[in-house]
């Protein structure tokens, strides 16, 4: 059998050698030149003009105000279906500007307005829900960080701080803007007032920015910008400075002194169901401060930090014998978490991360409260900076014992190097006594060889007194982008005593290698848009580097010409386990191990009223066997109202065990316009034997002040009774000076 997996692969190699005119340049419509992205950035360029007159931003381009405008009108260029050809429709961009604000109208022309299709007015959330226009300003011109504004037909609003060309997306950022969009005979429009006090910008009389603007047209499966993006570079490089247009002659205000206060007020009870039970009311405050020390370095305090209003923990069965990482809710943490990440972050480092903001106020699941703290961000010339200092409270645990009052600090600094490449450094320091400490710290460095190939690579060393001593980790990275070939190599080693405690860590005391290889045909024809090959290798030893496990993977993929995608995998491994080891709690013993897996995707083209994606997974596992299956899905039963729904199943059947999980969670939320919503979070966890709900209230009355009404459960399945109950009302409210 494996002969013949080798030979098919060696053959689908062979058809794509063979194939012509497979370079980037190619055009989906033989004949036509594909046009140069750095050339039709250069001569792309949008005009602002001055304004005295009111404008009212609903959505409708009726005022005088717009008349003044010197409109750019043409035709975007598509990333997909048809690589850096033009958009189907045409799009006009106007700019206008007073002395406190910049207004942008943008009309969406569309010969089929009846098929324009928008499904959400939920903030952030309009990317994958319809038609979207996202402008992407690049305030500083240094083609790597810049900010981002979107909006639909509906009204929906979204925005985020973009770092690192896209390396992290920060959409807990919430700005003062107003933003609105509607449906027209022509199509559909939209209106953007930014505020210049919201903004940090490059001082000067008469500036320029970079812009880039995305149009998505669902009903015609085209993704459109503002200029050509290599289709062979994907979805993120819309964040590469390097290829934005201009938009000129900006006469922004001298920024001047800028202080936000942002207090909060809370008031609950929290009831934990032990012996005996426990109820607690609460009432506190607390408050957040702001100051901008230059247009680009700001220093924010915060006292008695508080995340109420954070959704609750996805529920999780973990089915490895390695540790996983969670995802990040909380918003103080999520606040420009782009600069305080070290090396290519979870995309491709997945083995370790240097620093983790959940080992802040988190212990085992369980929040921990938090005095305060303080955090200096921004940029100083070409270096960008990053620095935290926050106290935790002692706290009891719930299962026992208690946690010292630790301080946690964190120092991020990184330097701009030629060709869209940087150097950096993290020092870390976790410490609650004079012996009982942990300090981390990391060097590590992107560089941009060309515009298809990028390196990185990343050292680190951590001690902690009692557990060991020092440890290092470290990782070089190698990617190629092209049109048809991608190409991705890693190799990480991490020490057995490498323990940053304000990190995390998959697996101590290993040599990890993986590479992978995909070929991609564009076909784009009535039935299909593109079929892809995948194959790839990972090679895992410990420190002295005996085999522990080897994972051969092949796959195919074919996207349809509906949208829909079709992925099936297949997996051959090996697996040396050393010494006895457990999956929850199934013992694992000491042995040689190899098995057959085999995997089966569906996802459906996201652009509908009903989204989903089917998964089924079975094979070997240490001498028995697995199965698992996954389901999630969204329905956009009307314009205010979208369900979530995901499901999960593990069976695994070994030879000292067994275990049968599933967990099944919906999410219901109610937009009554947007900055007003209600959501249902509700949650199944069988293996850990728990249901839990988290109700939220959120009313956005003025920007970034805040109404939240929360509710949370946790049931326990077996007893039939609750665990713990709260109910939260918190208040906020922004005042800038």
């Amino acid at each position: 059998m494996r002969q013949v997996f080798y030979s098919t692969w060696i053959f689908i190699f062979i058809i794509f050698l063979c194939t012509p005119a497979l370079s980037d340049a190619q055009s989906d419509k033989p004949g036509r030149p594909v046009p140069d992205s750095a050339d039709a950035s250069d001569s792309i360029q949008i005009f602002v003009r001055p304004t005295d007159k009111k404008i009212m931003v609903d959505g409708v381009l009726d005022e005088e105000a717009w008349k003044d405008a010197d409109p750019y009108e043409d035709y975007f260029f598509q990333l997909q279906p048809l690589d850096r050809e033009p958009s189907s429709e045409k799009t006009r961009v106007m700019v206008l500007q007073n002395q406190g604000m910049l207004y942008f109208g943008i009309q969406c022309y569309d010969s089929e307005p009846e098929k324009i299709f928008a499904s959400s007015m939920r903030r952030d959330n309009n990317y994958g829900s319809g038609e979207v226009i996202e402008l992407l300003l690049d305030t500083f011109q240094d083609n790597r960080n810049c900010y981002a504004f979107d909006t639909n037909p509906l009204g929906g609003k979204g925005d985020a701080i973009i770092s690192d060309q896209g390396n992290h997306v920060n959409k807990q950022w919430e700005c003062v803007i107003d933003m609105d969009g509607s449906r027209n005979e022509e199509g559909w429009a939209a209106e953007f007032a930014v505020p210049f006090k919201s903004l940090k910008y490059r001082q000067g009389e008469c500036v320029d920015w970079n812009i880039n603007i995305t149009r998505e047209i669902k009903h015609r499966q085209e993704e459109t910008y503002l200029v050509p993006i290599p289709r062979a570079w994907g979805h993120m490089a819309k964040f590469r400075g390097e290829l934005f247009a201009r938009l000129r002659d900006i006469r922004p205000p001298k920024q001047k002194f800028h202080f936000e206060v942002h207090p909060y007020v809370i008031a609950g009870r929290t009831n934990m169901y032990e012996t005996p039970v426990q109820r607690n009311r609460e009432f506190n405050a607390g408050m957040d401060f702001k100051y901008d020390f230059t247009p680009q370095l700001a220093l924010d305090l915060t006292y008695r930090t508080d995340f109420a209003q954070t959704e609750a923990e996805e529920e999780i069965v973990n089915v490895t014998r390695f540790n996983m990482l969670r995802q990040e809710k909380r918003e103080f943490f999520l606040q420009n978490a782009g600069l305080f990440q070290f090396g290519t972050g979870q995309r491709t480092q997945t083995n370790f991360t240097l620093f983790d903001s959940r080992t802040i106020g988190i212990h085992d699941g369980q929040r921990i409260p938090l005095y305060g703290g303080g955090k200096l961000t921004g940029r100083s010339g070409k270096v960008s900076i990053a620095a935290l200092s926050l106290q935790s409270e002692a706290a009891g645990l719930d299962g026992g014992g208690r946690l010292p009052s630790t301080n946690f600090s964190a120092l991020r600094l990184k330097r701009d190097v030629s060709g869209n490449s940087h150097v950096g450094l993290m020092v870390l320091s976790r410490q609650s006594a004079a012996s009982d400490f942990s300090r981390a710290f990391g060097l590590d460095g992107l560089w941009n060889v060309s515009k298809t190939i990028r390196l990185d690579a990343s050292a680190a060393g951590s001690f902690t007194p009692g557990s060991g001593g020092r440890g290092t980790a470290g990782d070089v990275g190698f990617i190629l982008n092209r049109e048809w070939i991608d190409i991705s190599l890693r190799h990480t080693h991490i020490d057995s005593l490498f323990n940053p405690r304000m990190g995390f860590v998959r697996r101590p005391g290993i040599r990890h290698t993986d590479g992978s290889v995909t070929f991609t045909k564009w076909i784009n024809n009535r039935h299909f848009q593109n079929i892809a090959f995948s194959s790839g290798m990972t090679v895992i030893t410990d420190t002295g580097g005996i085999l522990e496990t080897r994972d051969n993977t092949f796959s195919g993929s074919v996207l349809s010409g509906s949208g829909d995608e079709y992925r099936v995998q297949l997996i051959r491994s090996y697996e040396f386990v050393p010494r006895q080891t457990a999956i929850r709690d199934i013992r694992i013993d000491p042995g040689i191990y190899h098995a057959w897996t085999q995997a089966v995707t569906v996802t459906t083209y996201r652009a509908r009223p009903v989204q989903a994606s089917l998964s089924a997974q079975w094979g070997q596992l240490f001498g028995g066997t697995q199965q698992s299956a996954g389901l999630s899905g969204t329905a956009k039963a009307s314009n205010h109202l979208s369900v979530d729904l995901s499901y999960s199943y593990h069976f695994l059947d070994l030879k000292n065990g067994s275990l049968v999980s599933h967990v099944l969670s919906t999410r219901w939320i109610y937009s009554f316009t947007p900055d007003l919503f209600a959501k249902a979070y509700v949650q199944w966890n069988s293996a850990d034997e728990r249901f839990s709900a988290n109700l939220l209230f959120d009313y956005a009355y003025r920007p970034r002040s805040h109404i939240y009404l929360v509710y949370n459960e946790n049931q326990d399945t077996v007893l039939r009774r609750p665990r713990d109950r709260m109910l939260m009302l918190k208040i906020t409210r922004l005042w800038q000076i």
